[in-house]
């Protein structure tokens, strides 16, 4: 992985932080992307830069709109002129509401984050990869984009659109060695599951762990929660040789959920 060029939405926390760790640990030089502070943008890249012996640049973009999704595609392909060699299209949110009671603009975001910008940015750094004659597009589903629960409708319409986008592109990008797949993890242990854990844990009078296992984990056949180092894991082997020929795939990390 020495030296290709890994763009990450969603990376300042949680599985796009994660992942972006686990590839420059393997040598990518990673360009970070996602919400937060400055001072916390700072301590990630002072971090990356400090633990990893790779180029590492924060580029801002609100995937919420059209037109600075183009600056930071402008500005990534400033940084590398001949383009970025994986892209992980990771950034999402998640807000639970009746369908009939669902805020339209929190609608709106759902999809322009977990559908439109996605597209937006396959669309320009795909030529760049198939020109070089390799790349990998990896983008961060969920279990919900086969299965569905009450009030997790539109963000359900929101991963299903994005295994869809990824089969059609893994067609379009297969002979020119760049292959688009996406992993579709259950419960994850990140920082929402922590926070929705935490609250439960008040509210029930347990710990939060006791709560994590009882309202979470237990879901899963294997009653374990998907660790973020799992995620980042899958998602190396897709960016390996051995996984040349594994394209167009909605890879479950689920436990088992979505087979019961």
């Amino acid at each position: 992985m020495d030296g290709k060029i890994a763009l990450i939405t969603g990376s300042t926390r949680g599985i796009g932080l994660g992942i972006a760790r686990r590839l420059a640990e393997n040598g990518c030089y990673i360009v970070l992307t996602g919400l937060g502070d400055q001072q916390s943008i700072d301590k990630i890249v002072q971090e990356f830069q400090s633990s990893y012996s790779v180029k590492v640049n924060f580029v801002p973009g609100d995937l919420r709109d059209p037109s600075s999704i183009r600056q930071l595609c402008e500005k990534v392909t400033e940084l590398y002129p001949e383009g970025i060699d994986i892209l992980l299209n990771n950034a999402g949110i998640q807000h639970v509401a009746a369908i009939d009671e669902y805020p339209v603009e929190k609608w709106d975001d759902m999809m322009a984050i977990s559908l439109t910008a996605p597209f937006y940015l396959i669309r320009h750094f795909l030529p760049y990869m198939k020109k070089k004659g390799w790349g990998r597009i990896i983008n961060t589903a969920s279990q919900m984009a086969v299965i569905s629960a009450p009030g997790k409708a539109p963000y359900s319409a929101a991963k299903a659109g994005l295994v869809g986008l990824t089969k059609g592109v893994a067609l379009e990008a297969a002979e020119y060695g760049v292959t688009c797949n996406a992993i579709c993890p259950g419960f994850a242990d990140t920082q929402i599951l922590e926070g929705q854990a935490r609250m439960l844990s008040e509210k029930m009078n347990i710990t939060c762990e006791e709560a994590k296992q009882k309202f979470f984990a237990s879901k899963h056949p294997t009653q374990k929660l998907v660790e973020i180092n799992q995620i980042a894991g899958m998602v190396l082997f897709l960016c390996s040789p051995d996984a040349d020929n594994v394209t167009g795939s909605s890879l479950m990390m689920d436990g088992g959920f979505t087979i019961q």
